[in-house]
């Protein structure tokens, strides 16, 4: 098939997420042929491939993840140059309540994936594990470096955690070419709602005479990114000479109180309809303060992020996908 098409073939493994549509459109736009898989052909599901513009430029698959052997079998079968995973329950609050599923689905197909490449010596396929900087936990270093320690602090956390050291073992073990971008926050429009920046922007765009805002703890420090900008980021780190993890950030905090201002600011909605510390939303644990320190991947790669919080902010409320 790889002689048929002449192009670079890529597998992306969770393709309905912020991540996984718009890594496929940026692979679309370098030629590639992108094969898609996700657990729902449903319309609902669908929704950020058609905001882009590009449900009917992927080839869709759906699989199981109790019985995800069409994936494994399509490797085998179409050799693809590239894997992107992306899967996996990516709630933080979430994998509270679920942590068997947040375990399960950021682990055992990347897992079944890299075991069948080592299996079958599929040696030139190159996987990129999408992993978080939720696996850090909270540490007096705030700004995190790729060969500091994980303490993470969230069942998501320690999920992505096994996901980065499988990778990495396969990877120095079996001569796998696997690695792992640690992203930190990264928004844009087609997050999914219950993501916090993204429920603060649907409550100020959708919101109704009186309404109010019911949010956690609001004094925490992230590293607020652009999603389009970590794609070229993750893209970078999976075809780079260098067999490497990287740390993928802006480099600077913001406490998520300035980003709430800010939208209410640039919405005209008065801060008093806020509701901090609402137990229906708290985190049984938090990180309060946690950035990166992304030199690497600009002394390696030359990649930096491009858009500052503001930008991201304009860009979120106008609805703007780039």
């Amino acid at each position: 098939m790889n002689n048929k098409t002449k192009k670079k073939i890529a597998f992306v493994i969770g393709i309905t997420g912020q991540d996984g549509s718009y890594m496929s459109n940026f692979l679309l736009k370098k030629d590639y042929l992108v094969y898609g898989y996700t657990r729902s052909l449903k319309k609902k599901n669908l929704d950020n491939l058609k905001k882009i513009k590009i449900l009917d430029k992927v080839k869709l698959k759906k699989y199981s993840e109790v019985k995800p052997h069409n994936i494994i079998s399509d490797i085998n079968k179409i050799k693809p140059n590239e894997i992107y995973y992306f899967a996996g329950q990516s709630s933080v609050n979430k994998s509270f309540t679920v942590p068997l599923i947040t375990y399960s689905s950021n682990i055992t197909i990347l897992f079944l994936i890299l075991e069948n490449l080592r299996k079958y010596k599929l040696l030139k396929i190159k996987v990129y594990n999408s992993c978080s900087t939720d696996c850090y936990g909270e540490t007096k270093k705030i700004f995190k470096k790729e060969n500091d320690v994980f303490e993470p602090h969230s069942p998501y956390g320690n999920a992505k955690n096994f996901s980065f050291w499988l990778t990495k073992y396969y990877r120095e073990t079996y001569q796998l070419k696997s690695k792992s971008g640690i992203l930190s926050n990264h928004e844009s429009p087609l997050r999914k709602n219950n993501f916090v920046l993204k429920k603060i922007i649907n409550f100020v765009l959708n919101r109704k005479e009186n309404e109010y805002l019911n949010l956690g703890n609001i004094f925490v420090y992230r590293d607020w990114g652009w999603a389009p900008d970590f794609i070229e980021a993750i893209y970078k780190i999976n075809n780079s000479k260098f067999q490497k993890d990287y740390v993928v950030g802006t480099g600077k905090i913001i406490s998520l109180n300035y980003i709430i201002k800010k939208i209410f600011y640039l919405s005209n909605i008065d801060i008093k309809f806020l509701i901090t510390n609402s137990k229906k939303v708290m985190r049984p644990r938090d990180i309060q303060k946690t950035g990166c320190n992304p030199k690497l991947i600009y002394k390696d790669l030359k990649w930096k992020s491009k858009l500052g919080i503001d930008e991201i902010l304009k860009k979120m409320l106008l609805n703007e996908m780039y």
